[in-house]
């Protein structure tokens, strides 16, 4: 069993899925959960309950001020819709910008401070239009937070990006979470924060589409 992780937590399936993987192959597990001004910021209330349920040696909720204000993407600003449709080949308008270099380089922060010597991403297949949900973006964001850590350059070791669903579909993740017992009824994947979930977003067809492909209902709805 490995020693720590930190694990970037939103409220979704796929957080949770590798929040309780986590629990099961290391022997520390934190988790870290960030407040950018997306419009589902309801999803952070289901993290507080996934991280005390999975008992996190400690949960973080950190404000990332300056993404807030980013214009552009649906997400995050006020003046374009969520799109009803699936994900495109190419990149969504809910992308918002470097958002996972971002959370990455501050889950990092604190990884130097308590010592943590993994953190742990959901990034999966599917995503894959996102840039920063890539491979590429995943080992080129590993080799800057080692060439930047601290505690690497004074212990000589290294800081792993834990990203075990990069090959994974959503419905691989269900079925994995399914077999470590993740709680789905307490995680939450709309991009509108509405409750009930809208049904129609990009994440809630995804979501919608695995539990159906496992001829399961969703136990959140």
């Amino acid at each position: 069993m490995k020693k720590n992780i930190i694990v970037l937590l939103s409220g979704g399936m796929d957080s949770a899925t590798l929040l309780w993987l986590a629990k099961k192959k290391f022997k520390e597990v934190y988790a870290i959960s960030f407040d950018y001004g997306q419009k589902h910021k309801i999803e952070l209330e289901f993290a507080k309950k996934l991280a005390q349920e999975a008992k996190v040696k400690k949960h973080l909720i950190v404000e990332v001020p300056h993404l807030k204000g980013i214009k552009g993407s649906a997400l995050t600003d006020i003046s374009i819709d969520i799109p009803t449709e699936n994900y495109p080949d190419e990149p969504p308008i809910t992308t918002v910008p470097m958002r996972n270099l971002n959370f990455l380089s501050i889950a990092a922060s604190f990884a130097d401070i308590y010592e943590i010597e993994n953190i742990g991403i959901g990034v999966h297949s599917v995503d894959s239009p996102y840039p920063d949900c890539r491979a590429e973006f995943i080992s080129s964001a590993e080799a800057a937070i080692n060439a930047s850590s601290i505690m690497v350059a004074k212990k000589k070791n290294r800081i792993y990006v834990y990203s075990p669903f990069l090959g994974m579909t959503k419905k691989d993740i269900l079925k994995l979470g399914l077999e470590l017992g993740v709680p789905y009824e307490k995680t939450y994947s709309c991009y509108k924060g509405t409750l009930p979930p809208c049904k129609e977003c990009a994440t809630c067809i995804q979501r919608q589409e695995a539990f159906e492909s496992l001829g399961l209902k969703d136990p959140l709805i």
